[in-house]
């Protein structure tokens, strides 16, 4: 391996992209690194995979380098590294993100590392703080990844990563037409730094402990965002009526949607059903004019007695996606069974698309395994947020006859409000 740099030279090229992990260095290149850059890039991995990465002259390293500034400053965020070890300065290979063509701009992370140097995990290393300064630095929310099948080496480290497998794309590479498995990892939890592991990233609480310790700042990070027009949204889906209607709002925290509920049925009941008494005493505290309208419960909508054929409404916010499949079945179950004939549930929650959603299953498992005992349903708060068409077809399965998207672009383009009722008419 080609080290061209005193140790002395090395240090005084550190500039403003500096990333430190245990064994290694990520910083810009810079134009001293154009022959090992150019020796690097025709390693038999880079020839044989990333064939347009190649630079056959220390003359096209330097051309590229510029090039590679250039794109960066005008396609933010865009950072490719160089991988330095620490205990010598040699640069071992390159890793960043940058906006993909082929993907329509999603940020595609892309990495490499000097055959001499394979199978030490460097790339993994290497990878995760680049993650890292992703999310938490640049502000994004999920990375691409596109990988051709033979290559299992590359493969092997996207899935160390936590990427989930899409699909396999056919992409214009070489002149010709070729296929790629295409992944993406999504911005679930906060990474405290570029040295991180999945297991540690999930912190597990016991659902009412999680909403009593966030109570008073609930109502604002709720709204904040465009939350205000979602509760809104979902306020516009309720029925408006001057009859004396009976309503039922479960996993109801400090109740934000009821503002928008009662102003549409003035005459109503609302009984309000949370684990959370410190959720409750703002609920209350905040609706001071409406106490003679709200019955409010302190238990688990899971474990709640769900009067028969009770109520003309049932409605949740932000609360279903704590509950593995089969969970949520049951409660349908339980609505569906204290409905009055001719009664609706509507239900406001985090939905996200297919590979997002395994992402999630994968991180419920992680957590759960690590319990001192297998978790009860809705004992810890865990999301696990489902597809639109999967949340249907759970509501179908409970006994819901009629089931409808009324609209799939909350929570940020992630989220959907559905009606659910046992006929078409309610």
């Amino acid at each position: 391996m080609l080290n061209l740099l005193p140790m002395d030279s090395a240090k005084e090229l550190k500039k403003t992209m500096h990333i430190e992990t245990s064994r290694l260095i990520l910083r810009l290149f810079t134009e001293a690194d154009a022959k090992v850059a150019s020796y690097n890039s025709k390693i038999l991995t880079i020839v044989h995979f990333m064939s347009d990465m190649v630079l056959e002259t220390e003359s096209d390293a330097v051309k590229w380098i510029h090039l590679l500034e250039a794109k960066c400053n005008d396609r933010e965020p865009c950072r490719v590294l160089a991988i330095e070890l620490k205990y010598d300065y040699a640069v071992i290979g390159l890793v960043g993100v940058a906006p993909k063509r082929e993907l329509g701009g999603e940020l595609e992370i892309i990495f490499s590392i000097a055959d001499e140097h394979q199978n030490k995990s460097y790339a993994t290393e290497a990878a995760k703080a680049i993650i890292w300064w992703a999310f938490e630095k640049a502000g994004q929310d999920v990375l691409s990844a596109i990988v051709k099948p033979e290559n299992r080496a590359s493969r092997r480290v996207i899935e160390k990563l936590g990427f989930v497998y899409v699909d396999t794309l056919t992409l214009s590479y070489d002149g010709e037409d070729c296929a790629f498995d295409y992944f993406r990892f999504y911005h679930t939890d906060y990474f405290p730094g570029p040295v991180w592991e999945l297991q540690s990233l999930y912190k597990p609480e016991p659902m009412d402990a999680f909403f009593d310790v966030r109570a008073e700042g609930y109502n604002d990070h709720m709204l904040s965002g465009g939350g205000e027009e979602d509760y809104k949204k979902l306020g516009g889906f309720i029925p408006k009526t001057d009859k004396a209607i009976k309503i039922l709002d479960i996993g109801c925290g400090t109740g934000i949607e009821l503002d928008y509920i009662l102003a549409q049925t003035p005459n109503a009941h609302v009984t309000c059903v949370d684990m959370s008494q410190g959720m409750l005493d703002l609920l209350l505290r905040n609706h001071p004019e409406s106490h003679n309208r709200i019955t409010v419960i302190v238990a688990s909508y899971l474990n709640w007695e769900y009067p028969q054929d009770t109520f003309d409404l049932v409605v949740s916010s932000a609360t279903m996606h704590h509950l593995w499949p089969e969970d949520k079945v049951k409660v349908y179950r339980k609505i569906l069974s204290t409905l009055k004939p001719g009664g609706a549930y509507i239900e406001s929650d985090f939905i996200v698309d297919t590979a997002h959603s395994e992402q999630y299953r994968r991180r419920y498992e992680i957590i759960t395994a690590g319990l001192p005992e297998k978790a009860k349903a809705g004992e810890y708060h865990i999301d696990i947020p489902l597809t639109v068409d999967v949340q249907k077809e759970l509501l179908e399965k409970a006994g819901f006859r009629i089931v409808e998207v009324l609209d799939e672009n909350i929570n940020r383009g992630n989220g959907a409000i559905l009606r659910a009722a046992s006929k078409a008419q309610w």
